[in-house]
């Protein structure tokens, strides 16, 4: 199984009773569009998208509110900023800025740091079929059942 298969469990964030589903990879604050253009009544098109650089956007697999995996588009916290400041315009927009950088980002890292040393449930593929995946320490764990059934299944 590659990282690019993982399934990311987001944070979610309401503001205005609207969801800001947040991932931290690699120690980096990266916000689903969607949810960033729902927040600034916007549109995230590819025309927006490609005026960003390449590493401020990426696909990712996230867990959705029903337990399925669903592809989303992904924005950095750079672009973010850029998006705001550009794209999404708007003079209420600025609180906005305010809310990520001095709440929402915050939040992130007090999360990261204190769950650092704790175990954390991902998804992710092997064979065709989703596991559930324990992140401990750097390491991805599989229950021994699954890890049977694999064997047992596989080619």
């Amino acid at each position: 199984m590659s990282p690019s298969d993982s399934v990311l469990i987001p944070s979610t964030f309401l503001r205005y009773h609207r969801q800001l589903r947040v991932v931290l990879i690699e120690r980096q604050a990266w916000f689903v569009a969607r949810d960033l253009a729902r927040l600034t009544n916007s549109h995230v098109t590819e025309r927006v998208i490609h005026r960003l650089d390449p590493d401020q956007h990426r696909k990712a697999l996230l867990m959705g509110p029903r337990g399925a995996a669903e592809e989303e588009l992904l924005v950095s916290e750079s672009g973010v900023y850029a998006l705001l400041a550009v794209n999404f315009y708007h003079p209420e927009n600025r609180s906005l800025r305010q809310w990520l950088s001095n709440e929402v980002i915050p939040v992130l890292r007090d999360e990261e740091q204190h769950n650092q040393h704790l175990p954390r449930r991902r998804y992710g593929q092997a064979l065709g079929r989703e596991l559930g995946l324990l992140d401990w320490q750097g390491t991805l764990w599989v229950r021994a059942k699954d890890a049977l059934t694999l064997l047992e299944t596989s080619p």
